[in-house]
């Protein structure tokens, strides 16, 4: 019913895993409709229309522009270290792989 993610600035966020769904407990009224509306969702999931529907993510404005911000320092960072590797000795700047980045002690 629930995701937890994490972020680099510490904070854990609690998400529904599906967001139209409330969070109270259904009436058997609105679970027979909601069953109903995914077996019609599965029965025409190859009509482009419904195709293009369940294709469809919506991020929130402020997540979207996090994501591009975060994509952006990285490639400056990585820019910057190959430039400085490209105007020093050689050997002077090692290449360090970005798996081994993350890793503060093995």
């Amino acid at each position: 019913k629930f995701v937890l993610s994490g972020s680099d600035d510490f904070n854990i966020r609690l998400w529904k895993a599906s967001a139209s769904e409330g969070v109270r407990p259904k009436l058997p009224r609105e679970k027979r409709q909601q069953d109903y509306q995914e077996k019609l969702k599965e029965r025409f999931k190859e009509a482009p229309e419904v195709k293009r529907i369940a294709r469809h993510r919506h991020l929130p404005k402020a997540v979207l522009k996090a994501s591009k911000l975060k994509g952006i320092i990285k490639d400056s960072k990585k820019r910057k270290e190959d430039n400085v590797r490209a105007h020093s000795k050689k050997g002077a700047v090692p290449h360090v792989p970005e798996r081994k980045k993350g890793v503060l002690k093995e």
